[in-house]
């Protein structure tokens, strides 16, 4: 018979002609149905376009430019911060984030350098109507932003028509560059932002206070009390608002039917009396004027360094300058190089995003402006804290880990094949794990990858490529070698590594700026000449590395992960254009390679796995919003517990018993925590130890004493383990010796790794017997427990062989 195909909907589909769009969940699979004929006369169509879409862009952006000329800007800006705020509200994740958003953001970086960038008219000339002009600027700048994705669309079919050499590869990585650029915000979640800065910035204490009078720490307080007022401001406004409604009104109600007196001077000394004039003063700031963005009334920084970070209206000339994309979004835009607008003698912020992701090199540029002679110490003074931060989340995520910074080896380079002195930023032990890190202070390219995709490409070769062929050289040798000796700068030996010792090395290389989209998937950009080689490499900005300080409890689960991140940048089947939604699969299918395996078939994108983090890691900035908990694994509880006892006690090789636990599939894992429970029970009732196997991809024996129940000895226990090891006929498994109180609290995890070689040759015969008997005795166990006579022929045989029933106990 034929059996029926279940069709599962989509959660959203789109079409555009033969182009089909389907999400499954966190899943988008794209299709073109295209036969060559439809796609060489939509290419065709493509071209003749791409004049027209060009020319609309470049009256659209002086359409927009015209508009903001005509109004109030502080005005315009104030009420794009609204609706900005509206926009946002209860969405903490990009996820959530669609085309309306993207517009509400873009009126505020985007319309702020068009301020910037344009002499505004007489205050008397202007459209006094803002509600109107808004409209009209936002109906525009969502024109524009609409315009151009297409255009995107129609220069790469102009291009694929015209150049010989087009590489559609190649185009698609630099269409990605451009939209990041211009769309994506957001570099890290905000409860790091000033954390990040601090670190970064406090070694130029000195040079602070010389040119403006503070030092970094009093700065970073001042924008974090302009955080809290940009992030919170309007919600903390609206509390205080009720706030003084429920405490006045009632007196004041009573007041006023009791007395002739204005009401107004009376709520004002029902005010005073309890203490609340200046919290009404302000309200009226926050809520009927600009005080919320007024950057010196907020921070009280000093006036003359908030000058130097600020625009004069139409003071930038080079927005709108002469040549390709004059005032498009696809020009490096002035809010990237000062982030706030100064209006009638104040300054003020209005975007957030644009303030903290540029932050550090806005102030690296400043500096080497006011004081030219400083770039060499700020270099070398980078380099020491950029060299150092990494290290210390490493130690955050694997304490007591072994670290040796700056090494030096000798390995064989050149055309000589002569052995040479070779450097590396550090390695890290851990258990039997080795991580080579390579750190990379650099800044990533300031121009926009529009004008300039070659410098974009050089970034990720100085990023990205140098520091993982730094790193891999080391690899390489310990790997061909076997040994290395690893020394100081004077050359001492200080630590000899041994290529067996190691269950898995890791090639990692850290950025301080964030390329994250790009970073992601760094072994799967050989179009653009980045052709990283054998070793897989996970490239990561502290951004991300400060996350999983943050998230990972335990080191050996941390590992775990990354056993899992690095298989993935080998996967063909994953494509991922974000560090977070790696460890958002990760959280999501354990081991999500396999996941990506199964559903081979259209291009497809993991896209979105991150928004349980996003979620949780808003919450932990914002007050008002309800404790969201961690999003973790679903690991029952025994194995958690068994991972736990191994990360404190930390006995040789614990790490690669946490992989084999947390390889196990999620009904296993669930089956694994039923049957302890069970046995648990029947151990107590029985007074004897009923040890637990699975067998399968898993090898696993499970050996659970308990107090007041007669115990295995650990010979007894090992003789148990090895005879189970036969009648499936495996070549190793893995020994858990687990010690429970009375209370069933586990107290002590012991382990080893067993072969057949462990048998005693003198003593085969004497474990066939065991096995034999073992056998039995799970085949009796079985009939009980299920209350059956008699055995399927078909059935897997119980007794843990994993074949047949008929061609095993059966036969």
């Amino acid at each position: 018979m034929k059996k029926k195909i279940k069709t599962i909907k989509p959660d959203d589909y789109a079409s555009y002609g033969p182009i089909e769009f389907a999400a499954f969940g966190n899943e988008v699979i794209m299709r073109n149905n295209m036969t060559d004929e439809m796609r060489i006369e939509y290419i065709n169509r493509l071209v003749k376009e791409y004049p027209d879409v060009k020319n609309k862009i470049n009256k659209l952006v002086y359409e927009i430019r015209d508009l903001v000329s005509d109004c109030n800007p502080l005005l315009l800006l104030h009420q794009s911060y609204g609706n900005n705020y509206m926009a946002m509200l209860g969405k903490t994740s990009e996820v959530n984030y669609g085309f309306d958003e993207i517009i509400a953001l873009r009126m505020l970086d985007y319309i702020q350098s068009v301020i910037a960038s344009t002499e505004p008219k007489k205050v008397d000339e202007m459209n006094k109507d803002i509600t109107e002009v808004w409209g009209k600027v936002y109906k525009k700048v969502s024109e524009l932003y609409s315009n151009l994705t297409y255009y995107h669309i129609v220069h790469s079919a102009f291009l694929e028509s015209t150049n010989p050499e087009y590489n559609p590869e190649y185009d698609f990585f630099y269409v990605q560059a451009q939209d990041v650029r211009t769309t994506v915000r957001g570099k890290r979640y905000p409860v790091h932002d000033i954390i990040h800065h601090l670190e970064l910035l406090s070694p130029h204490d000195e040079v602070f206070i010389e040119l403006f009078g503070i030092n970094t720490n009093e700065f970073l307080l001042g924008l974090e009390k302009l955080q809290v007022s940009l992030m919170r401001g309007m919600s903390d406004t609206v509390r205080d608002i009720r706030f003084i409604m429920d405490k006045t009104l009632p007196v004041l109600g009573e007041s006023v039917e009791n007395t002739s007196e204005d009401p107004q001077e009376k709520m004002d000394k029902i005010l005073a009396e309890m203490g609340l004039k200046d919290l009404s003063e302000s309200l009226k700031g926050r809520f009927m004027g600009h005080d919320l963005f007024d950057v010196e009334k907020v921070t009280n920084l000093p006036k003359a360094l908030l000058k130097h970070l600020s625009w004069e209206v139409g003071e930038d000339n080079s927005f709108y300058s002469e040549g390709d994309f004059a005032g498009w979004p696809l020009r490096r835009t002035p809010i990237e190089e000062r982030p706030f607008i100064s209006i009638e003698g104040s300054i003020y912020c209005f975007d957030y995003y644009s303030l903290f992701d540029n932050l550090y090199r806005v102030i690296q540029r400043l500096l080497f402006r006011l004081k030219p002679e400083y770039k060499k110490e700020w270099n070398e003074k980078q380099k020491i804290i950029s060299e150092q931060i990494p290290f210390d989340l490493f130690n955050r995520l694997l304490p007591n880990s072994d670290i040796y910074k700056s090494i030096y080896y000798q390995s064989k380079t050149g055309n000589n094949g002569k052995n040479q002195w070779c450097e590396c930023d550090g390695i890290l032990i851990f258990d039997d794990q080795l991580l080579v890190v390579e750190v990379k202070g650099g800044s990533f390219s300031y121009t926009h990858p529009t004008t300039d995709f070659e410098a974009f490409i050089k970034s990720l070769e100085n990023l990205a490529k140098k520091p993982h062929e730094q790193a891999s050289r080391l690899i390489e040798t310990l790997k061909n070698e076997g040994r290395v000796v690893v020394c100081d700068e004077e050359h001492n030996p200080i630590k000899e590594l041994n290529f067996s010792d190691y269950r898995q090395i890791t090639l990692c290389s850290v950025t301080i700026d964030n390329f994250n989209e790009f970073a992601a998937r760094i072994d799967k950009l050989t179009p653009l000449g980045i052709d990283l080689g054998e070793f897989p490499s996970w490239s990561i900005s502290l951004d991300e590395l400060r996350v999983y300080a943050d998230y990972f409890e335990s080191p050996s689960i941390f590992l775990h992960f990354l056993e899992q991140r690095v298989k993935a940048s080998q996967s063909p089947d994953l494509e991922v254009f974000d560090e977070l939604d790696h460890l958002g699969l990760y959280i999501k299918h354990n081991f999500y390679t396999k996941t990506a395996e199964s559903k081979k078939g259209s291009f497809k994108v993991w896209h979105g796995y991150r928004e349980e983090l996003d979620n949780y890691f808003a919450s932990l900035m914002f007050e008002e919003m309800e404790s969201v908990e961690k999003p973790q694994q679903d690991v029952p509880r025994k194995i958690q517990e068994i991972i736990y006892e191994l990360d404190i006690h930390r006995r040789s090789g614990f790490t690669g018993v946490v992989s084999d636990l947390l390889n196990l599939k999620a009904d296993i894992r669930k089956e694994i925590e039923e049957k302890m429970e069970i046995l648990f029970k029947k151990q107590v009732e029985t007074k004897r130890i009923m040890p637990l196997s699975i067998h399968g991809e898993s090898k696993i024996t499970f050996i659970c004493n308990k107090d007041g129940v007669t115990k295995f000895e650990q010979s007894e226990a090992r003789d148990y383990v090895l005879a189970t090891m036969l009648k499936p006929d495996e070549e190793n498994r893995l020994a858990l010796y687990l010690n429970y109180n009375r209370q069933s609290k586990l107290v002590n995890v012991e382990f080893e790794y067993l072969s057949k070689d462990d048998i005693p040759p003198e003593r085969a015969s004497e474990f066939i017997e065991l096995a034999d008997k073992y056998a039995e005795t799970r085949l009796l166990s079985y009939k009980k427990q299920y209350g059956v006579k008699k055995i399927g022929r078909n059935d897997t045989c119980p007794c843990g062989s994993g074949k047949k029933y008929k061609r095993c106990c059966g036969a």
